[in-house]
C-alpha cells in the first residue's frame, strides 16, 4: 500500500490518464508511481521523457533493459 495518495484514473487528466491506460495496457496496472508522479504533472511529463529518451538512444538493448527492470524489482521486493 501507497503511503502517499496518488491520482486515481477517474481524477486524471487527459495527458495523465492516457500515461495510465497504456500502463494497463503494458502491465495490467497503474503502477504507484505513475500514480505519484500525478500529483504534479509536468514531473510526470519529464519522467516519460527522459525514459523515451533512454528507449531512443539504443545504449540498452531491450532484453538487458527489460532484466535490469526485474532485477531492480526484485531488490526493491516489488512484484513485476
Amino acid at each position: 500500500m501507497a503511503r502517499i495518495k496518488g491520482v486515481s484514473k477517474s481524477e486524471a487528466n487527459e495527458g495523465v490518464r492516457a500515461v495510465f491506460e497504456e500502463q494497463e495496457k503494458r502491465y495490467g496496472f497503474v503502477s504507484n508511481t505513475a500514480k505519484i508522479y500525478a500529483l504534479r504533472p509536468t514531473i510526470q511529463q519529464g519522467v516519460q521523457a527522459l525514459a523515451q529518451g533512454i528507449l531512443a538512444s539504443g545504449l540498452i538493448e531491450p532484453d538487458l533493459r527489460h532484466l535490469l527492470c526485474v532485477r531492480t524489482a526484485n531488490i526493491n521486493g516489488c512484484p513485476f
